[in-house]
């Protein structure tokens, strides 16, 4: 009798390593999944997105219409629809924008980005929060990326004593 107890304190001692080692080896194989499927997700790579949206920003409130060599912009001044050719390209969409004519932010912003933003790139131009311009190729609610920035925008309407600004000018890069 004593034996047989002993041998079932032995079974059970065996009993409880191997249920300890296996609940050790299901963590190891639990936590390298984690690992595995953490290290293998991809995270949206938005440092080109962020780049693109900031210098398109920047070069739309930096270059002034003078600088550029564009004919839609050249025939504008030339019929005095822009009288400022040191307004930059923001300012004179803005301008466009509060003396009521979006057709003519819209032609103008339309003409100058086309080749400035890769076509893979969608993005859109917001004055005010309102919509003056869009190249959308997929939804921007379904893009890996969506990046955004601001600019204020101050300026003279038709050289006159008319000051506008700040006004809020957004553009919204995505892919």
């Amino acid at each position: 009798m004593k034996m047989q107890i002993q041998n079932l304190l032995h079974a059970a001692k065996k009993a409880q390593y191997l249920t300890i080692d296996a609940f050790i080896a299901s963590m190891i194989v639990a936590v390298t999944l984690v690992i595995v499927l953490a290290a293998r997700s991809s995270q949206p790579y938005v440092a080109q997105s962020e780049l693109i949206s900031k210098g398109f920003a920047d070069s739309l409130s930096q270059v002034k219409l003078k600088d550029l060599n564009n004919p839609l912009v050249i025939n504008l001044s030339r019929n005095g629809t822009i009288t400022n050719l040191d307004n930059t390209v923001l300012q004179q969409a803005t301008e466009f924008y509060i003396t009521d004519n979006k057709g003519q932010a819209f032609n103008l912003l339309r003409n100058v980005t086309q080749r400035l933003i890769a076509p893979q790139y969608s993005f859109k131009i917001l004055i005010n929060h309102d919509l003056i311009y869009t190249r959308a190729l997929v939804n921007e609610n379904t893009s890996v990326t969506l990046i955004s920035s601001k600019k204020l925008v101050f300026g003279v309407i038709n050289r006159t004593m008319l000051v506008y600004g700040p006004t809020t000018a957004e553009v919204i890069v995505w892919q």
